[in-house]
Formats: structure tokens, C-alpha cells, sequence
């Protein structure tokens, strides 16, 4: 079984990550996506709680999973105390999925910093990496100075981010054009991001 693993805080999930995924379940052709809410080692506190994270997860995941099943929501890192680090995370995925192939899925930002990531060098032995990004990209260009893990490399650009849809909410303006209508709702509901 191949199967996808794409972490992240979600904080919120938006149109971005739900064309990253049903577009690497295509291209990479997976039998299984896990999105993963993470603790980003890398990023100050989030701004929604952890449940409703998990909570905006489990929406994405149902909007990809209409589509056709393959996505399930995991809480794994959230539940580790302390910061997560993506090295856990597929250390857990394949204890539960022996001899099952697993590709981690990342954005061109989180990959030029992989450098900086616990045990880095040790990812590449455990999973292939597939990168979305911006066209041009190439493992000589690590934010840290540091050659990058070999990956596939997908042209991807979809101009959203987590910072945008909060900026937007917090300003009091409409996000309907950034992220899927039940995350939306749910954020109006929750008095997220305000």
C-alpha cells in the first residue's frame, strides 16, 4: 500500500491544503492519505486551541474524502507531549503500517528548511519525499545553507496561507474564497481567529 503523509498545524486548513492533497492523491497515486495536526516546533503558539485544529482537520479530510475515501484525520503528534517533530510521526506511521511504502508530503517552505528538522537526515530512509511547489525549485536551494533530501518535485503554487485566512477573519472580512464552506462555518461558529 502506498500511502501519503502530510503534517501541518491546520491552523486553519484552507483551499491549498485541499488542492495539495487531492492533487498528490492523483499524482502519486495513494491508497492513503494520514493529515497529521502537528506542534510545530518551528512556529509560535497556535492561535486556535488543539481540538478545534483537529476538529478543521477532520472537515478537510471529509471534503476530500467525498470525493472518494482515502484520507483519515490523526492526532497521534498531538497527543506526544511537547513540540512534534515529522521524524516521530513516520516512525509511528510505519510501526502501524509495516512494509507499507510512505511518502511525506511538503510544501517548498518546509522543505528548503529541512535542514533544520530533527533527525533530517534520517527521514529519506524512512519515506520518499514529494515537494509542491513553485516551478524552478532544487535541493541546492536549503534555507539553512545544507544540500536537501533527494525528492520528487511537483510544480504546485496556490496562493493562500494559514496567516492570510487569520489576518482576514481577525479584519472581518470574508474567507469563503480561501477555504471549503464547512471550515468556514466552523470558524464563524467558534469565534475563531477574532
Amino acid at each position: 500500500m502506498r500511502l501519503g503523509v502530510f503534517g501541518g498545524t491546520f491552523d486553519p486548513p484552507h483551499n491549498g491544503h485541499l488542492a495539495l492533497c487531492l492533487y498528490a492523491r492523483e499524482m502519486l497515486v495513494l491508497d492513503l492519505l494520514i493529515i497529521s495536526v502537528s506542534k510545530n516546533p518551528f512556529k509560535s503558539a497556535s492561535d486556535a486551541p488543539d481540538e478545534d485544529r483537529a476538529t478543521m482537520a477532520t472537515l478537510l479530510a471529509a471534503e476530500i474524502n467525498s470525493t472518494g475515501a482515502i484520507v483519515e484525520v490523526s492526532g497521534w503528534e498531538l497527543d506526544q507531549p511537547g513540540a512534534s517533530y515529522t521524524i516521530d510521526l513516520l516512525r509511528h506511521v510505519g510501526s502501524l503500517y509495516p512494509g507499507d511504502e510512505l511518502v511525506l508530503l511538503v510544501g517548498e517552505d518546509s522543505y528548503r528548511d529541512m535542514g533544520r528538522w530533527k533527525s533530517s537526515a534520517d527521514i529519506p530512509s524512512l519515506c520518499k519525499i514529494a515537494v509542491f511547489g513553485r516551478p524552478g525549485l532544487n535541493a541546492a536551494g536549503a534555507a539553512s545553507g545544507s544540500v536537501l533530501p533527494q525528492a520528487e518535485h511537483f510544480v504546485f503554487d496556490i496562493p493562500v496561507s494559514a496567516t492570510s485566512v487569520r489576518n482576514l477573519v481577525a479584519g472581518g472580512q470574508p474567507i469563503h474564497h480561501l477555504v471549503p464552506p464547512t471550515i468556514e462555518a466552523y470558524i464563524a461558529s467558534r469565534g475563531l481567529y477574532r
